[in-house]
């Protein structure tokens, strides 16, 4: 069988055998060795032509943006705590005392519809001299809640003969705040999209598809009620009932998200 012989232009760096004493095994590894080589050479010298034939198209234009819709709406919803509190050195007729305010307030608003009532808190704890318990106190809270607010405020000014006012807040009820949210959803999405359009058109590009988005309403959150300091009157005495402005609170709902730029 002839030897095999390597052209050394091909695959210098492969050493060139000859004659007839090779062995057989030898050969065919000499073989394959050859055909690597040269798959190698093909490679790592490329046609030179090839890229400028198939150019890499450049990687799209990703750009992010936001666009937010908001609007300042009236609030439509009042909230109101009043609180029972008293001390004695006996707990019995302490809870009793407080029981019978709260339990006489629930009597007079359970009995106005307009206006919707709930309990709160019950607290009851001990007051120290030093270590030694001398008397006891209790606190009880009711929580009101209406649309009308003169209802609410006249209910007030009633109670407060015998309890005092924790504090008022006001917000948009969850039916507006759905609707509105709603609204600002739609407008915020289409500024999302006309911005998308105008930074397209910025950066010479013939249009854009949207890479990613996100959707999130912001505001009207119900705030804590303000404290409002109020000098107890008798027990037998009503109260003026509280001038209340519940102003607006702030909706608004944005859009977050990437577009990529097509047809530059």
């Amino acid at each position: 069988m002839p030897a095999l012989v390597f052209d050394a232009s091909v695959a210098p760096a492969h050493i060139v055998m000859t004659g007839e004493t090779m062995s057989k095994p030898f050969r065919l590894t000499a073989f394959l060795a050859g055909v690597a080589s040269l798959a190698f050479a093909a490679t790592a010298n490329p046609d030179p032509g090839a890229e400028h034939d198939h150019p890499r198209p450049p990687p799209p234009g990703v750009v992010s943006l936001q666009a937010q819709a908001s609007v300042e709406v009236d609030n439509d919803t009042m909230r109101a705590t009043l609180f029972a509190e008293a001390e004695d050195a006996s707990p019995a007729r302490l809870s009793d005392v407080v029981n019978r305010t709260v339990n006489e307030a629930l009597r007079i608003a359970q009995a106005d519809t307009r206006v919707k009532v709930k309990t709160g808190g019950y607290q009851t704890y001990p007051v120290y001299d030093k270590t030694r318990i001398v008397r006891w106190r209790a606190r009880s809270e009711l929580h009101f809640e209406s649309a009308d607010f003169k209802a609410l405020s006249d209910l007030i000014g009633r109670l407060q003969g015998s309890m005092k006012l924790a504090g008022v807040d006001f917000s948009v009820s969850p039916a507006a705040h759905k609707r509105i949210e709603d609204e600002l959803t739609a407008a915020a999405i289409a500024d999302f999209q006309r911005r998308a359009q105008l930074i397209a058109q910025g950066f010479g590009a013939s249009g854009y598809r949207i890479k990613e988005a996100s959707v999130s309403g912001e505001g009207a959150m119900p705030p804590m009620p303000r404290p409002m300091m109020m000098r107890a009157a008798p027990m037998a005495d009503a109260v003026q009932a509280p001038n209340v402005e519940a102003g607006t609170s702030r909706l608004a709902v944005s859009v977050n998200g990437a577009i990529v730029l097509e047809g530059k």
